[in-house]
């Protein structure tokens, strides 16, 4: 019954009305093509068949029909996708009644899918593992740092302890092969036979946007000497690819839906330190720079955007340089100001109500990008080519018209320069680029076409 349910739907619904509520499509042939969403896209890859009802991005494989498009870009489960596309659709309300069942959706291909499955049950053995004495006091030092028991468990923080015993359950009880284990970045090979870099490592899962655990980072333990690396972070797979993941994102969209912000943060215990201390909603980016994945998946959750980096140098220099990113990729993103030389992990464990104040009086981006540029400890002549080039991208961006003033102002008042002078600069190297794209146009749209000479009486029908 629910599958017929699903082919009328399917059916009746127009998947290029639907698409085009999330991507600009533009007709070619019989299909019509746009920017695809689901990876870095800059030529248009992502095709859609009217008659046929399916979608397909020739580059990253991303495909389906017009339920496993919004399942992907809303980053939901199939009832809420297949209701969406009925008030998308302007089909009856009813129809949303007679989905009882959800479906997951799953973009792997069967090996990938053994992998995953090979992760889950590492992960059962890693964190039963945290609270027994092999893992070394590590539960107790995640406790004492204020991570919960709740919110250990949330994150199903573990602790590696003994690889052998692993990769036997794996084998004899599993029925995974040698080359698999080996092909699973939670292992290496050696001349010596098969280890794990995680050994003595408490483990931290990492899981992607539909909630597939994909790999695990690994923190060196409290009282773990003999480890150099303070981190380690997964290899890039077919699986795993930093910077089109977002630590938690699965469960701090969940969390947003009822909140009003999104927190954006460096690392996992960052991120892991914000849900414990009441801020579940939060985001880890997994370092300092932020993709054009990242900052799209930002853009589909319906809260505001805010960034709180480290308060060094590394990360105030980290966060202008996503501000003016995401001046160019179309987000509004906020800003919280941490003091010098702390992260979000320290504040809450040692300073917690100022990190409440600090959240709860977050800058807007303008409001960042001219206090940065007016920072007494950079040369004069450093601080007025950061307006320039923050000039440069409001030139290249139509958006953000209001962002564009209010910078100039706070320009104005940290500097008493004359904001119509700043302006009249702007509105000058403005022109030019318009000038420049206009005299691009017109080369482009110039064609070349040779004359043939044609024998006398004869007709050229093209």
């Amino acid at each position: 019954m629910e599958e017929n349910v699903i082919k009328i739907v399917v059916d009746q619904v127009d998947i290029v009305d639907v698409i085009s509520n999330y991507i600009d499509l533009k007709k070619s042939g019989r299909n019509y093509v746009g920017i695809c969403p689901f990876h870095d896209d800059t030529n248009p890859s992502l095709t859609v068949n009217r008659e046929k009802k399916l979608f397909k991005c020739f580059v990253c494989g991303a495909g389906g029909n017009v339920i496993t498009f919004v399942m992907k870009i809303e980053n939901c489960g199939f009832k809420e996708a297949f209701n969406k596309v009925v008030e998308l659709g302007g089909l009856s309300n009813d129809l949303k009644m007679k989905i009882t069942q959800e479906f997951t959706y799953n973009p792997y291909n069967e090996k990938q899918r053994r992998q995953i499955k090979m992760n889950e049950i590492i992960q059962e053995y890693l964190s039963y593992n945290i609270k027994t004495a092999n893992a070394e006091g590590s539960y107790e030092y995640l406790t004492n740092r204020g991570i919960s028991d709740e919110a250990q468990k949330r994150f199903g923080l573990g602790y590696m302890h003994d690889v052998h015993l692993v990769i036997r359950f794996l084998q004899q009880k599993c029925g995974f092969t040698r080359e698999e284990i080996a092909e699973n970045d939670f292992f290496r090979i050696n001349d010596f036979g098969i280890y794990s870099p995680y050994e003595h490592r408490i483990t931290i899962p990492i899981y992607d946007r539909f909630h597939y655990l994909i790999g695990f980072a690994g923190r060196k333990g409290q009282y773990e000497t003999k480890l150099d690396a303070k981190y380690i972070n997964p290899s890039t797979t077919d699986l795993f690819h930093k910077g089109r993941i977002l630590f938690n994102h699965y469960n701090a969209v969940h969390e947003s839906k009822s909140k009003k912000e999104i927190y954006v943060v460096e690392g996992y215990m960052d991120a892991i330190a914000m849900d414990a201390n009441g801020y579940p909603n939060t985001v880890a980016i997994m370092g300092t720079a932020m993709t054009h994945e990242q900052i799209e998946y930002l853009k589909q959750i319906k809260s505001e955007v805010v960034i709180v980096l480290d308060g060094d140098g590394a990360g105030q220099r980290a966060m202008f340089s996503i501000y003016r990113q995401c001046v160019k990729e179309g987000l509004d993103a906020s800003f919280a100001v941490l003091p010098d030389g702390k992260d979000p992990d320290d504040m809450l464990r040692t300073q917690k109500a100022e990190m409440d104040r600090i959240l709860a009086n977050y800058m807007y981006g303008y409001e960042f990008a001219a206090s940065y540029c007016y920072d007494p400890a950079m040369s004069f002549r450093r601080q007025k080519e950061l307006i320039m080039e923050m000039m440069d991208d409001f030139i290249h961006q139509e958006r953000d018209v209001l962002d564009r003033s209010h910078f100039f102002h706070l320009i104005q008042e940290s500097y008493g320069l004359d904001v119509e002078s700043i302006r009249e600069t702007y509105q000058l190297c403005q022109q030019k680029i318009q000038t420049k794209k206009a005299a691009d146009r017109k080369m482009a749209d110039r064609t070349f076409t040779p004359e043939i000479p044609m024998k006398k009486g004869r007709v050229n029908e093209g």
